[in-house]
């Protein structure tokens, strides 16, 4: 895990500090879920635009989304998005597909029955 550290005023981490015990846990604990929580939609938004510019594919965009699967799926679903593939990642697929050797998947034939 890592870690984020940052200054806050006296007056302020008093306020944590109440809200925290108001709610039985520590302060790093509702500090963690309150940035959670405030980026969470950032996070979707950033997931569907890198994703439009074709900068990062479907599971990437996923992974950032941070949502579950199903959810990401129906938000994809209700945006119309679609996973933008560049060029130069085709050509090189098409290159890898057409030096393929298929023989060596092939059955081989057998005699004809006499």
């Amino acid at each position: 895990m890592e870690q984020i550290n940052f200054r806050l005023r006296s007056d302020e981490k008093k306020v944590l500090q109440v809200l925290a015990e108001s709610r039985g846990v520590s302060v790093p604990e509702l500090v963690k879920g309150a940035v959670l929580k405030e980026i969470a939609p950032i996070r979707v938004e950033l997931a569907f635009q890198l994703l439009q510019e074709g900068k990062i594919g479907r599971k990437r965009a996923w992974v950032l989304s941070g949502l579950n699967y199903h959810e990401f799926m129906v938000e994809w679903s209700k945006r119309g998005a679609e996973e933008v593939i560049p060029d130069e990642a085709t050509d090189k697929e098409l290159e890898l597909v057409k030096s393929l050797d298929l023989k060596k998947f092939l059955r081989a034939e057998s005699p004809a029955p006499e």
